[in-house]
Formats: structure tokens, sequence, C-alpha cells
């Protein structure tokens, strides 16, 4: 197992979702979609419902000897560190602020890389 450094580059929250889209509404039909505020769209092609497939928080780490960064969700370290069921902005902007730009080391092992996510500080006191 070699033992690796790196920064933290990047945190942040996002939203997976999934669009279902309706193409190929004949001009007569196309009405029905675009009066209606919850179908966007236009010329035939139409978003009709979508999926929500939930949130992460990416931490991005650049790994210098490798040159190239790493993403790992932190999202569940954050939710038991913190005793929470759910992350607030407040806490977001602390895990942020606290830790962008700080170096880590990670371990790489065959095709596996990570840290240790305690390295990060994410307990926030409010």
């Amino acid at each position: 197992m070699e033992m690796l450094k790196g920064r933290i580059v990047e945190i942040e929250k996002n939203v997976h979702t999934g669009v279902y889209i309706k193409q190929g509404v004949k001009e007569n039909k196309q009405y029905e979609y675009e009066n209606n505020p919850k179908t966007p769209g236009g010329n035939g092609t139409y978003a009709i419902g979508h999926e929500y497939y939930g949130t992460t928080i990416d931490v991005k780490v650049y790994v210098y000897d490798l040159d190239k960064c790493f993403s790992w969700d932190i999202k569940d370290y954050i939710l038991v560190v913190n005793n929470k069921k759910r992350i607030s902005e407040k806490l977001l902007n602390y895990v942020i602020k606290n830790n962008k730009g700080k170096k880590v080391k990670l371990q790489i092992d065959g095709q596996y890389i990570g840290f240790y996510y305690s390295q990060l500080e994410v307990a926030c006191n409010y």
C-alpha cells in the first residue's frame, strides 16, 4: 500500500435527477404540452416528468503524484459525525469553509484509491 499526498480542490452538493422526454409530438398535438407549465419544451420535444435519485456531497481531491483528481461522496460521513438526518446549508458551508484547500493523505492499493474521512473537519457544534 502506497501513501500519496493530495489537496481538496472542491466540495459541492449534487442533486441527481433524471428527466422523462416525449419526442415526436405532432404539430396538431403540441398545444397539449405547450400550454402546460409542467411540460417544458417545444418543437415536438417535451419534458413530461422527472425522477429523483438522491443527493451527494462530493469532495474532489487532486492527487499530486498521479496528476489527477478523484471524487468521493462524504454525505453519510457528515450525517453520522453530526448525528443528523439531513445536511443544512449552514453545515454544508461549514464543511466547505474548513476543508477546501486542505492537504490530505491518500492510500493506493492496486486499483483502489482512498483516504480516511477522519482527516476532514466536519463536526459542527452550532
